[in-house]
Formats: C-alpha cells, sequence, structure tokens
C-alpha cells in the first residue's frame, strides 16, 4: 500500500507535467500573439488612436493653459511690474542724486571763486593799507630828517658864523704872537 504522503507527491508530479503540457501548448499561441504586436505600429504613430490622443492633447492642453493664465502668469507679471516700477524708481532716485550734486558741484565752484576774490580783495586792501602807512611813515621820517638837517645847518651856520666873527680877533691875537716871536725883544722896547 502506498502512504498518503506518496500520494501527494504523485499528484504534484502529475500536475507538474500537467502544467508542463498546457505551457508548450500555449507557447506556439504566444509566440504568434507576441508577433503581431511585435508587428503593430508605435502608439502614438497609430492612426486608429489618432482622435484619442487628439481629444486628450487638447484636455492636457487646455488644462496647462489655465493654470499658466491663472497662477503661474500673473504672479510672473506682478514680479516683473515690481522690478520694473523699482527699476524705475531707483533711475530716478539716481537721476535727482546726480543733479543734487550736480549742482552742489556747482555751488563749491562758486563758493570757492567767492572765497578766491574775497581772499584777493583783503590781501590788496592789506597791501594798500600798509603800502599807505609805509608812505606816511616815510614821509614823517624824512620829515624829520629834514627838520634835522634844517636845524643841523643851522647850527653849522651859527658855528660859522661865530667862528667867522671870532677870527678877526684870533688873527690879531695870533698876529701878535708870531710879530713877538719874530720880532726881537729889544726893538719891541724901543717902539
Amino acid at each position: 500500500m502506498a502512504s498518503p504522503a506518496a500520494d501527494t507527491h504523485a499528484a504534484d508530479a502529475a500536475h507538474g507535467a500537467a502544467d508542463a503540457v498546457h505551457a508548450a501548448d500555449a507557447a506556439p499561441g504566444a509566440a504568434a500573439a507576441g508577433g503581431e504586436h511585435a508587428a503593430a505600429t508605435f502608439p502614438p504613430f497609430d492612426s486608429s488612436l489618432f482622435s484619442s490622443q487628439l481629444i486628450w492633447f487638447a484636455i492636457t492642453f487646455a488644462a496647462l493653459y489655465f493654470i499658466v493664465s491663472r497662477f503661474i502668469l500673473p504672479s510672473v507679471s506682478a514680479v516683473l511690474e515690481k522690478r520694473a516700477a523699482t527699476v524705475s524708481g531707483d533711475l530716478e532716485a539716481a537721476a535727482q542724486k546726480s543733479a543734487a550734486a550736480e549742482e552742489a558741484r556747482t555751488q563749491a565752484e562758486k563758493a570757492s571763486a567767492k572765497a578766491r576774490a574775497e581772499a584777493r580783495a583783503m590781501i590788496d586792501a592789506a597791501r594798500a593799507d600798509m603800502t599807505a602807512k609805509l608812505t606816511a611813515e616815510q614821509e614823517a621820517a624824512e620829515t624829520r630828517l629834514t627838520a634835522k638837517i634844517t636845524a643841523a645847518e643851522a647850527k653849522v651856520a651859527e658855528a660859522r658864523a661865530k667862528a667867522l666873527a671870532e677870527v678877526p680877533g684870533i688873527a690879531e691875537t695870533l698876529a701878535r704872537d708870531i710879530a713877538e716871536k719874530l720880532a726881537p725883544a729889544g726893538k719891541r722896547n724901543a717902539a
């Protein structure tokens, strides 16, 4: 008698053989079916599928167009408008600052020219004042010197007049002295 385990193994083996037979029978049909699919065209190029592909293309395009036009483009255009406003505002601010800088440079040049003119005027005024003071001092010194020269000339003239007034007396005294020395003493007594 055969054991129940042996019967199970025998049944499994029989099933395995039956599966192999079925696989062999199905293989030519499968090969034939695979061959048909291999001979078929690529689905996007299959003309029988064009209508469904065009419908799905239209649905997808409409959905993408709606999403892009309602959500993406408004945010992109808002960013571009904000950027354009910022750039134009910055350009206007730069133009204003440039104009202000040019005005400040012009004012600085005017102030510098005015300061130079005032400094030149102060220098010229100081030079004229010093020249006038020096001229006045020179004239005063010349006046003092002229007075001293005049006083000295007067003293010299007075001394000369005094000396000339004394010359006849001195000459007479000198002539006596000389005559006394030259003439003998005896003759003096005789006279």
